[in-house]
């Protein structure tokens, strides 16, 4: 593979400060820093570390936020402040909703997915103000709630949040003395957390029951105003928490797969049917939606196109490598997918199983992360330390 003619051709347009944007950036300064002018495109000036907002409620951590144009700068990058509206190969370049056009050889789409609430009268985790909201719900059941659940809208995305929140929740409320709150987990899987397999889902199963929190198989249904989510002979509760529904970004000129709108990408992250076009992260349309596995997609896309610029590596298709650090309000479990002959009774464990133990467990940008955060950083892993990664088994995944 080499690079192209023409004067834009080492131009790399990263459009998103998110997750894949930022591993995208980190990977490409890494492996082709002197062969690629980088310019990465946010609406945001901020990088918000956002699997951690889950513990702000709690007073049990926060979340890391950093500079986009600080890092932007550090890494040799131009920074634009822009929302792109869409990609127009021809003319090889990226719109701007302020009409800004910026040219470009090679264009990687990490906006991420658009997000919105499912159901009227519900708490909306990762929706501007949620975390408030969260704050008041277990204000006001400390004072005499009597049932609150957690209600999983779909498999599409990326249901673990859920779980922090619920038993997060029910430590909080033992914490306080309230030990009258039904509390109640509903999601479409047959059994907890099942995309890691039987072993650890037991495993999950149990530490729910010692919380207290009932786990439902839920049944849901759409209507023509959206979803209805009940599952059936079950009771209402005072207060439900869900996550958001995802479709895709809707950009024009940018191919759209059906019915959510997500960004159809090959196994390099190539967009299908456009030239010098890659996309990484929620915006695809890869079921799973995760951070972790969003820095994988960008590294796969980093390598391919630092070998169309010259860089001697062979670039490897996407394996996806499912990794999950799960708050529980006490210490955190450490969860993957089940090693054949490596720790075969440990597929979830109270200690790291990955290096740094990061809630990203991106090969850049967790590093990253580590450095920059507000506490001092974690260094090297600890000696004897082994880092192994894990298929993500296709016959787990839903759809």
């Amino acid at each position: 593979m080499t690079e192209h003619s023409n004067p834009i051709s080492g131009r790399v347009v990263i459009v998103g400060g998110g997750v894949a944007g930022l591993e995208a950036l980190l990977a490409l300064h890494t492996l082709a820093d002197d062969r690629v002018a980088v310019t990465l495109v946010s609406q945001d000036d901020w990088f918000v570390d956002r699997p951690m907002t889950v513990a702000e409620p709690f007073g049990l951590g926060s979340a890391t936020r950093l500079s986009l144009p600080e890092i932007a700068a550090e890494l040799g990058a131009d920074f634009v402040r822009g929302s792109v509206t869409g990609v127009d190969v021809a003319a090889r370049q990226v719109t701007c909703a302020d009409g800004r056009n910026l040219a470009f050889g090679t264009v990687i789409i990490a906006v991420g997915a658009r997000a919105q609430a499912p159901f009227p009268d519900a708490i909306t985790f990762g929706l501007e103000g949620s975390g408030d909201a969260i704050r008041e719900m277990l204000d006001r059941l400390r004072r005499g709630g009597r049932s609150v659940s957690f209600v999983a809208p779909t498999m599409r995305g990326w249901v673990l949040p859920l779980y922090e929140l619920a038993l997060m929740t029910a430590r909080e409320l033992a914490r306080s003395g309230v030990d009258d709150i039904q509390v109640r987990l509903l999601t479409p899987e047959d059994r907890p957390l099942s995309l890691f397999g039987g072993r650890l889902s037991q495993d999950i199963g149990r530490l729910l029951g010692r919380a207290g929190i009932e786990f439902i198989h839920a049944s849901f249904a759409k209507t023509g105003d959206g979803l209805t989510y009940a599952a059936l002979g079950q009771p209402s509760s005072d207060y439900v928490v869900t996550l958001p529904l995802l479709s895709g970004p809707e950009l024009a000129g940018v191919p759209a797969s059906e019915p959510d709108g997500f960004i159809p990408v090959d196994e390099y992250g190539r967009v299908i049917g456009l030239s010098d076009v890659y996309a990484a992260g929620d915006g695809v349309d890869f079921p799973v939606k995760q951070g972790g596995l969003a820095a994988q997609q960008a590294d796969v896309v980093a390598e391919h196109v630092a070998a169309r610029y010259g860089v001697g590596l062979d670039p490897a298709p996407f394996q996806p490598m499912l990794r999950g650090m799960l708050f529980t309000g006490d210490e955190p479990v450490y969860m993957r997918s089940g090693v054949p002959d490596v720790d075969p009774e440990v597929p979830g464990a109270w200690y790291p199983l990955w290096w740094p133990p990061t809630k990203i467990a991106g090969r850049y940008l967790g590093p990253y992360l580590s450095e920059h955060a507000d506490e001092e950083g974690l260094g090297a892993p600890p000696v004897g330390f082994i880092d192994v990664d894990v298929p993500l088994a296709a016959i787990t995944m839903p759809g």
